[in-house]
This record gives structure tokens, C-alpha cells and sequence, in this order.
């Protein structure tokens, strides 16, 4: 476990919310495993807070214990430094793509966006040297899936969608860059229902210009 506590504290928060998702538990029960108060938890998951050394130690063992005992598998996907970057369960792989040249890859696996609550696609970019037990994971994972699929036809397309769509942002990473802008921007819209018309509207108005963005970057993109 001494491999998680390369993670900076200020990135703790957003892999609380991924994590403890992961494993299915809620802010109450999250709070009850790290012996904080749920508010303490929320405030962690914000950013508004730092979670201790002591607590997000015993936070990872409690997580790392869960996915044990559920028999999924876990791979810790490392920098160039070997520090952690994510944590992907064989629960909640989504998929993965690999650059032409084989040096860069992006890992996708299912969470929760911290702003809105609503479940997303999360992607890790990596570099593949560094990660040799990842595609090792990766390639069990997707023959597994397979295997288990009832419609192979089906399974194959989703697969194959999902790799044009991470292999697009891994030739373009200021697209994930503007995807993560326009979830956050949506999430802001949709936890702002009881703010004022004014506010509503300014924040639809960021959402929009997120989206145009986007636009402007996949038509750039095309050009090319």
C-alpha cells in the first residue's frame, strides 16, 4: 500500500468520490470506515478539505479490503515516477485505448462526476512503459468480458466504439481536457436549481460556451 501515499493531498479528495463508488458505498458509509463525520467526507470530495495522512491510509486499506473480498481486481496505473494516478477495478473498467506508436494509452473505467453526482466516463492517460501490469490487466479484463458477453456481436461494437472515441482523445488530449469542462459545467447548471434566474443563467451560458469549444476543437480535429 506504501505505493498510495505518493498521492498529493489535494488530489485525494476527487479518488474518495471514485473509489468509494467503486466499491458501491455511500458518503454515510464512507464516513463510518474512516471514522470522520459525513460532512467531514463531502468536504473532502469538494475540495473544500484535505484528508489527513492517518485517514487516507486507513481509507485505501478499507477500500483495498472491499474489492478483495468482492474478488474484483485492482491495478494502480503509475507516472513516469511510478507514483499513482487512478485506481481501476475489473468492476468498473469501461475500456482503453493505445496510441499508434505504443508509447500512450488511456484507460477509461465508470464514477461519478463530484459536481453533479451523475455517473461518467473517467480516462487516465498513461504512458505504457511504465504500466506493463495494466495492459497485462487490460487484456484479461477484455477477454473475460468477451467471454461473459451473451451478445459477442453487440459486445464487439460497444468495445470498438469505445476505442474510436479514446483513441480520438488520445490523439487529441485537449479533448478530455473540454469533456471534463462541459460535465463540470453541467453539474454547476443542475445543483444550482434553487439559485436565482440570473445565476441559472449564467451558468447555462458557461455550459454553451463549453460546448462550443468542443465543437470548434473536433472540427479543428477534422481538418487536420
Amino acid at each position: 500500500m506504501s505505493e498510495f501515499e505518493g498521492v498529493a493531498p489535494e488530489d485525494r479528495g476527487k479518488l474518495v468520490l471514485k473509489w468509494r463508488t467503486t466499491v458501491g458505498w455511500s458518503v454515510g458509509e464512507t464516513a463510518k470506515h474512516v471514522g470522520v463525520s459525513t460532512r467531514t467526507i463531502s468536504s473532502v470530495e469538494s475540495g473544500a478539505q484535505v484528508m489527513s495522512d492517518s485517514r487516507w491510509r486507513l481509507f485505501v486499506h478499507e477500500v483495498l479490503a472491499e474489492l478483495n473480498h468482492e474478488n474484483e481486481q485492482v491495478v494502480v496505473v503509475l507516472s513516469e515516477q511510478q507514483s499513482p494516478l487512478d485506481v481501476v477495478s475489473s468492476g468498473n473498467y469501461a475500456g482503453y485505448a493505445i496510441s499508434d506508436d505504443g508509447a500512450t494509452a488511456l484507460i477509461a473505467s465508470y464514477g461519478i462526476n463530484r459536481m453533479s453526482g451523475a455517473p461518467e466516463v473517467h480516462r487516465q492517460r498513461f504512458q505504457v512503459k511504465s504500466n506493463p501490469h495494466v495492459i497485462r490487466a487490460i487484456e484479461k479484463w477484455e477477454a473475460a468480458s468477451q467471454g461473459a458477453a451473451q451478445d459477442h456481436a453487440a459486445f464487439q461494437m460497444q468495445r470498438w466504439l469505445m476505442r474510436r472515441v479514446l483513441k480520438g482523445e488520445l490523439n487529441n488530449p485537449e479533448l478530455t481536457q473540454l469533456k471534463a469542462a462541459i460535465n463540470d459545467a453541467k453539474g454547476e447548471l443542475e445543483k444550482a436549481s434553487s439559485e436565482p434566474e440570473e445565476v441559472r443563467a449564467q451558468l447555462a451560458r458557461k455550459l454553451d460556451l463549453a460546448i462550443a469549444d468542443l465543437m470548434e476543437a473536433v472540427a479543428q480535429a477534422t481538418k487536420k
